[in-house]
């Protein structure tokens, strides 16, 4: 789990997905009782397995790694708590989701690439980052969705591995990156949860399958 988190902390480096040192990643352990998390105020390129830190989902205490953890550890274990669908979660501020989460505005869906995330990224009311309050309010909104704007913050991204949820986040700041060009020059089309439904059952054959 360690070693697949790392792989994902590299990319998130890599791919711009969040500024400077901010947001976080996670992984269910294979135990189901713990997490372990990226640290805080760290560069994800430079990373290595000795900077993660494990984390009791139910105690929300520390149990492991020299590093101190992500200050959004209450958003990464309540998370856990209420999904037990969820292994991975992946915390941005890229910027096209930041945006639409300062308007107010949920992301809808302008193309149907959001179609593994929901009909729409919805937002959760504005909490302090690294509070409980912003961890209740992300987590109800979320709802069984697999993903969340946090307003005036970011992005949350869920799934049932982190690389799953890695892609989520990728697929989210693609959409509102459309969107937002979109509205430069109108108001864009949304696409029906009929539609949303359609793409979700050809996605299941999509690529290559063994």
């Amino acid at each position: 789990m360690r070693d697949r988190l790392l792989a994902i902390a590299h990319k998130f480096a890599y791919d711009n997905l969040s500024h400077g040192t901010t947001g976080n990643i996670s992984v269910r352990d294979d135990d189901g009782r713990t997490l372990w998390i990226t640290p805080t105020g760290m560069p994800f390129d430079v990373l290595s397995l000795d900077d993660l830190v494990q984390i009791d989902i139910a105690t929300a205490r520390v149990i492991g790694g020299s590093r101190k953890p992500s200050s959004e550890v209450p958003l990464h274990t309540q998370t856990y708590q209420r999904r037990a669908d969820v292994n991975g979660i992946v915390h941005t501020h890229s910027l096209y989701a930041t945006v639409f989460s300062t308007l107010n505005r949920p992301i809808a869906a302008v193309h149907y690439q959001l179609a593994r995330v929901g009909d729409e990224v919805p937002l959760a009311d504005y909490a302090t980052y690294g509070s409980e309050q912003l961890a209740d309010n992300a987590t109800k909104a979320l709802g069984h969705g697999g993903a969340v704007l946090l307003k005036n913050h970011g992005l949350l991204a869920v799934a049932n591995s982190v690389e799953e949820a890695y892609q989520n986040a990728l697929d989210v700041e693609w959409v509102a990156h459309l969107y937002f060009l979109a509205l430069q020059i109108g108001e864009p089309d949304v696409l029906t949860h009929d539609e949303m439904q359609r793409v979700r059952h050809q996605f299941e054959g999509y690529g290559q399958k063994s």
